[in-house]
């Protein structure tokens, strides 16, 4: 009777050590929280400007799976109204989609580079459609597969100052 004891005992502490490693090993405060995401887009210029990247797009993840989508111009037209437009399809074959645009005169040219603001902390974003307005997903992996591209324009006659695709290339 004495050994069955001695083997319930063995036993017993067997399953308890088992059970302090698996409990241990799932332990789950990792202080290496995952990398974010980040991809660019380069804007380049038309005309004698086509091979010059005039400006570039970031996006970026956040760790709550939320987007940021920054403008950053390397040049803008001094104290001239800088439009923007992000708008589905590409550059020659664009879609009535709309997903951004911008053409109040708070954001004028400096005469030098510039950053704007085009999305910051969204999942979600109002595009504009031949059908309406709809709620489009715009989560890092849904901006990385929409086809997309944005184009700047600066001054009164509206000269493309940066043009480039966004997205699915």
């Amino acid at each position: 009777m004495s050994i069955s004891k001695k083997r319930a005992l063995t036993a017993g502490v067997m399953v308890a050590t088992a059970m302090a490693v698996t409990f241990t090993a799932c332990k789950k405060d990792d202080d290496n929280p995952p990398a974010a995401r980040t991809t660019s887009y380069d804007l380049k210029g038309v005309g004698a400007d086509a091979a010059k990247v005039n400006g570039v797009v970031t996006l970026t993840e956040n760790t709550d799976s939320s987007i940021n989508l920054i403008l950053k111009l390397n040049k803008t037209t001094k104290d001239a109204q800088q439009a923007i437009y992000l708008i589905g399809g590409t550059a020659a074959t664009p879609t009535t989609d709309t997903l951004y645009v911008n053409t109040t005169a708070d954001i004028k040219g400096t005469g030098a580079a510039m950053t704007v603001n085009i999305f910051k902390n969204v999942k979600t974003i109002k595009a504009n459609t031949a059908a309406g307005q709809k709620d489009v997903a715009f989560r890092y992996a849904d901006v990385l597969a929409y086809a997309a591209h944005m184009k700047v324009l600066t001054g009164e006659k509206k000269d493309t100052l940066a043009i480039g695709v966004v997205g699915k290339k």
